[in-house]
């Protein structure tokens, strides 16, 4: 006779879930845009595409509550409201590519959204291994590690890793990740490197508050969705990120509320207690 699984705990650390992203992630990425007055013309920009694409913080906050109330609390009777994605097409602009395993008796989420360990060996064939293979990449985790800060600071080489090799590094060390997407990190490393010259130098300090800013943004954007898998509440510490607000700003909602809503629907289909 199979032991029936107990996921109370899971289904209640996604209650905590859904209020920290109601309460404390939403008003970080959307709110105040309107009463501010940046002084360029592309903080302006961006500032209002944030607010006319990704919508009024209130809806976003009104479908969190919604999806919250579909949340298995209890037994699922017959006549239970049924989760109709089409009733949050507004807030699932990003699709999600559900997946989870159960380790220990405790759900293991590998819910993906843009970034597949498919699409992320492709865009970055130079990483020591690849996340298609999860155990080895594993195992090669502080490898993989080293390998990543020793990319040019600033460059497009590393804006393209941090968005695609970085979510898988940040799910199995959200520390690390949080390092390398602090652009202190790279000044640090830049000023301090012997082996490159003044001139190299001064270029490199140059991109990261430049080109690099924009990358960061980006990488965000992935981060924060391979965070919300099994550790949505580390999201906390990049709420006042530096590269927080910019162009992919607007995505940001979507990412993880995509994650929590693939993530409501799999514990109303799993049984056990």
């Amino acid at each position: 006779m199979e032991t029936e699984l107990d996921f109370s705990a899971d289904i209640a650390k996604v209650q905590v879930e859904l209020i920290f992203f109601r309460d404390q992630c939403l008003p970080a990425l959307l709110d105040g845009y309107v009463d501010e007055s940046p002084r360029d013309a592309h903080t302006q920009s961006v500032y209002k595409k944030i607010h006319n694409v990704a919508g009024r913080l209130s809806d976003w906050q009104t479908a969190t509550n919604r999806l919250a109330d579909f949340l298995p609390l209890g037994p699922l009777t017959a006549d239970s409201p049924k989760l109709n994605r089409n009733e949050f097409t507004d807030f699932l602009f990003q699709e999600a590519s559900p997946c989870m395993s159960v380790q220990d008796g405790k759900i293991n989420w590998q819910i993906r959204l843009l970034m597949s360990p498919e699409i992320s060996s492709l865009c970055c064939k130079s990483c020591p291994e690849s996340p298609t293979n999860p155990e080895r990449f594993l195992s090669c985790l502080f490898q993989v590690q080293n390998w990543l800060m020793s990319l040019p600071a600033g460059s497009a080489e590393l804006c393209n890793v941090l968005c695609s090799i970085l979510p898988f590094v940040a799910d199995a060390d959200p520390a690390f990740a949080k390092l390398a997407l602090d652009p202190d990190t790279w000044r640090t490393l830049t000023l301090n490197n012997p082996d490159i010259t003044e001139d190299e130098r001064v270029t490199r300090l140059r991109m990261i508050d430049g080109y690099f800013a924009r990358g960061l943004n980006n990488a965000l954007l992935h981060v924060l969705g391979s965070l919300a898998n099994n550790h949505f509440l580390l999201i906390a510490d990049y709420l006042d990120h530096p590269r927080l607000r910019g162009d992919y700003c607007h995505l940001m909602p979507h990412y993880l509320f995509a994650v929590l809503f693939e993530k409501v629907a799999i514990l109303r289909k799993l049984p056990g207690k």
